[in-house]
């Protein structure tokens, strides 16, 4: 049986469908890479955007001053940009208590954070500004809101042991167990 000439091979039409099938499914994939990429770059800067708010609370926190009603700004550097921040502190119906609404984005600066810093590690402060200012219209990329009360410990001394030098227990003298006892022997030493 001879084949015939129609039956050996695609024709022009065949081949152009097919290389627009994998054209479309090849545009598709980059189309679904390029999604995935963006939405990494977007939860990256969230969540740093996130830890500068969250930092920026915690130092209002742990301040020994209670913080002053009104809106502030700042900026800071984390891994390796500038981020600016606002925060917001309104006065809530309880006496003592403060509401803190902190806010924060990159800025688009890349700073190099490797060399020494030159300056505290804490976040700068600039000065207060209006609420109808331009800060307003920015899209700020995370806001974080916490608490703060007036009721704050006067301790400032540190509660755990340091992480350096010998235990406390490790001086000579006295009976065992007091004040300047020598250590007791570690088990499996030599006696002498």
């Amino acid at each position: 049986m001879k084949d015939s000439p129609r039956q050996r091979g695609f024709t022009l039409l065949e081949v152009l469908i097919a290389l627009a099938i994998v054209a479309m499914s090849v545009g598709a994939l980059l189309g679904t890479i390029t999604s995935s990429a963006s939405n990494i770059i977007y939860l990256k800067e969230k969540t740093l955007a996130e830890w500068v708010a969250l930092n920026r609370l915690a130092e209002v926190r742990i301040d020994q001053q209670m913080p002053a009603k009104g809106k502030r700004s700042g900026n800071t550097v984390m891994a390796g940009m500038r981020w600016e921040w606002q925060e917001e502190v309104i006065e809530l119906p309880i006496k003592g208590m403060f509401r803190v609404e902190v806010r924060a984005h990159a800025t688009g600066e890349t700073v190099d954070d490797t060399r020494a810093v030159e300056k505290p590690a804490a976040q700068t402060l600039s000065p207060s500004t209006s609420s109808g200012s331009s800060k307003d219209s920015i899209a700020w990329t995370t806001s974080a809101v916490g608490v703060v009360g007036s009721a704050r410990s006067d301790v400032r001394e540190a509660v755990a042991a340091p992480f350096e030098g010998p235990p406390q227990n490790q001086q000579t003298g006295g009976p065992a167990g007091a004040p300047g006892a020598p250590a007791p022997p570690k088990v499996g030493a030599p006696s002498s």
